[in-house]
């Protein structure tokens, strides 16, 4: 008869318990990060990115527009990051590598983030490292 109790006392005790947040949701994407970016068979680009904490960003890449980052503004939702950028562009390169839009994003750790959207057999890829908050 004591048993029940007991049982009834444990399954409290672990049910009070509160799991460590350590989801992805839980990653703060601000700081400066540097990483590569890569668009589905072709070169490696060298970028750096930098996410403030006003939700605004601005990066390079160490390639003329490939991909084309400057600076704007992003919000973060989960698994997604939309990314609206306000620099003014020449029409002489393929716009669709600004970074601008809807991108997909997961981290491998609380320093390590990947950026990525698909376009039908296109990919592009971002890999970063946070270097510093």
């Amino acid at each position: 008869m004591k048993l029940i109790p007991g049982l009834l006392g444990l399954l409290l005790l672990f049910s009070a318990c509160e799991k460590s947040n350590t989801s992805e949701e839980s990653f703060e994407l601000y700081g400066r990060y540097r990483g590569t970016f890569t668009r589905s068979g072709m070169d490696t680009a060298l970028v750096n990115i930098f996410f403030k904490n006003d939700a605004t960003f601005d990066g390079t890449s160490d390639q003329l527009q490939y991909p084309a980052i400057c600076s704007g503004s992003f919000a973060r939702n989960g698994n997604s990051l939309v990314v609206d950028d306000t620099c003014t562009w020449t029409a002489n390169f393929d716009w669709s590598l600004i970074f601008d839009g809807n991108y997909n994003i997961s981290f491998a750790s609380e320093t390590s983030v990947r950026i990525w959207r698909t376009n039908g057999a296109i990919t592009d890829e971002y890999l970063l490292s946070r270097i510093s908050r």
